[in-house]
This record gives C-alpha cells, structure tokens and sequence, in this order.
C-alpha cells in the first residue's frame, strides 16, 4: 500500500453535511479522516493524538474558538502542517 494512503487528516469542519462529503471524498483516495466540529475540539484531538499527518481546518467554525485561533493553539505547541480552508471541492 502505498505510504500516502496510511496518512491521518484531522477535518475540522463545523457543518455535519460539509463534514461528511469532504471526509467522504478524503477517505475514497485512501486517507484515515478524523472529523472534529470545533476548534476546541480541535485542539484536544492534536493534543492527545499522535498520528495526525494534516490538519484541514475550516477558517469559520461558528461558536466558540474560530480557525485562525485554533490553528495558533496548535502551531505553537505541536509541528503539524496545516491548511485553512474554506471547502473542498469534492470530485
């Protein structure tokens, strides 16, 4: 199998319908998705689990610790790539 299709992608995406397509889609190409809704949510998944390879972090996650905020949380305590997105086009 190749090493790209072991990756894990946090999605964090505030909208259960955005969510489920865009994890859908993710997953059809092999990748492990965990999706989280909030960026606090967020925040604690990075925190307690090891092997997240990417974070995609919706910029608008509604109530509570926004995108940007979340990203900082994260970026300043773990070496993580992440991408802000606003949607992923779905193929």
């Amino acid at each position: 199998m190749n090493s790209e299709k072991n990756k894990v992608i946090l999605l964090v995406e505030d909208e259960a319908i955005v969510a489920m397509s865009e994890a859908m889609t993710l997953e059809k190409y092999g990748y492990k998705v965990i999706t989280v809704n909030s960026g606090e949510e967020a925040i604690e998944t990075v925190f307690k689990t090891q092997k997240i390879d990417l974070v995609l972090m919706d910029i608008n996650l509604g109530e509570g610790i926004d995108g940007p905020h979340a990203a900082e949380a994260i970026l300043e305590n773990r070496d993580i790539p992440l991408m802000p997105v606003a949607g992923i086009v779905t193929v």
